[in-house]
């Protein structure tokens, strides 16, 4: 049995009772894990980030004691899935102004082509507005 500093559920770092072989789950390995909360043992998992060298726990659900750390753990996951989705809906809003923006894009790339096109063809460039007489030719007539 190992001892580990984990940073738990409502922010609090608290020491925790790390036994077992891990598992290992993409980026993180896993333990069984035991915490001191309100004078009472709560079992969970531990769980140690391979990227940031953190180690993080989580109360089982069912296991013991778990109760004690269930309206911190709803509460901080509300608050995190909230944050969560006030970023996703900034960058779907992000990303369909992209998307107007890669389409306008689009546009005036096939028709710049059409016109090297066009004029690889050998047909006359046109220019963009109507031919004006100069100022200093009169029009006879």
């Amino acid at each position: 049995m190992e001892k580990k500093m984990v940073q738990c559920e409502d922010g609090r770092r608290r020491q925790a009772r790390i036994q077992g072989d891990p598992k290992e789950d993409g980026d993180f390995s896993t333990w069984q894990a035991a915490i001191r909360f309100k004078g009472k043992h709560v079992s969970g998992a531990a769980w140690y980030s391979h990227k940031t060298k953190t180690w993080y726990f989580s109360s089982d659900p069912d296991g013991k004691h778990s109760h004690l750390m269930d309206s911190i753990q709803s509460s901080f996951r509300t608050e995190s899935i909230s944050r969560l989705q006030d970023q996703l809906e900034t960058l779907e809003s992000r990303h369909t102004e992209h998307v107007r923006a890669m389409n306008a894009l689009t546009t005036e790339i096939s028709s710049i082509k059409q016109e090297i096109e066009q004029l690889e063809r050998g047909a006359p460039m046109e220019s963009a507005g109507s031919l004006k007489l100069s100022q200093k030719i009169r029009k006879v007539g």
